[in-house]
């Protein structure tokens, strides 16, 4: 299904918050079971980026044969945050003790921002002197608003993952600047922590966040996808 306001689906994706969205795609995977051509039983499910890391909060009491996550997260937010401040910072260009400096603004911001759900502009208020290491807008973050990523914040997916007794595909391109390695592969060795050989992890090389080389998804993707679950399918 799309997000809320893009394609077909009526809403907002901007003002729309993570549980609310959430909840459209639980309601859209329970309408599967309606469709005489879908067989409950080989039904795996893919997600990419942020719905990766969430994919598993999707199919609630409905059976599942997998999981591939792609290019995704499965740590707590203000990790994946904090990592992807280095590395923006970085690659700006700022110098090793610059980058250290802003981080350690940059840990206690998303702390107030992700843990204490208070709003960018909140913040701003009260540390005025952080004003020129924000670059987003006061009430959200990268077109969404601020309740989104406080919500995923809350989330426990390490809890999640490791009730996972199916096998998992995480899939992860080496050039991705999003989602680092650990984000994606932290998915692989929770799932294999609770259930040994149950997680897989594969790593493009030069791939990026949309596991694409030079605009163009990579080659061996869907090969490897398509391997994996007519492996699954043979199990059992």
């Amino acid at each position: 299904m799309d997000k809320p306001g893009v394609g077909e689906s009526k809403g907002a994706c901007a003002s729309t918050d993570f549980l609310t969205e959430l909840s459209g795609y639980q309601a859209a995977f329970a309408s599967i079971a309606k469709y005489d051509f879908i067989d409950p039983n080989r039904v795996f499910v893919v997600g990419l980026s942020n719905g990766g890391g969430t994919s598993v909060l999707v199919p609630r009491d409905h059976p599942v044969r997998g999981y591939i996550a792609a290019s995704s997260w499965g740590r707590t937010w203000y990790e994946h945050m904090l990592e992807l401040e280095r590395v923006r910072l970085t690659g700006a260009g700022k110098s090793a003790g610059e980058v250290d400096s802003e981080l350690k603004i940059f840990s206690q911001f998303y702390d107030s921002y992700l843990n204490g759900r208070m709003t960018p502009g909140a913040i701003l208020a009260q540390h005025p002197d952080w004003k020129d290491v924000w670059y987003e807008k006061p009430d959200g973050q990268y077109g969404r608003p601020a309740a989104f990523y406080q919500q995923l914040q809350a989330l426990n997916l390490g809890a999640a993952w490791e009730k996972v007794n199916i096998p998992v595909l995480v899939m992860h391109g080496y050039a991705d600047h999003v989602m680092s390695d650990a984000d994606s592969r932290s998915i692989a060795e929770i799932v294999n922590r609770s259930h040994p050989g149950h997680g897989r992890y594969v790593s493009i090389e030069r791939a990026d966040h949309l596991l694409s080389i030079n605009n163009k998804l990579d080659e061996s993707v869907v090969p490897t996808m398509l391997e994996w679950i007519r492996q699954t399918l043979k199990q059992n």
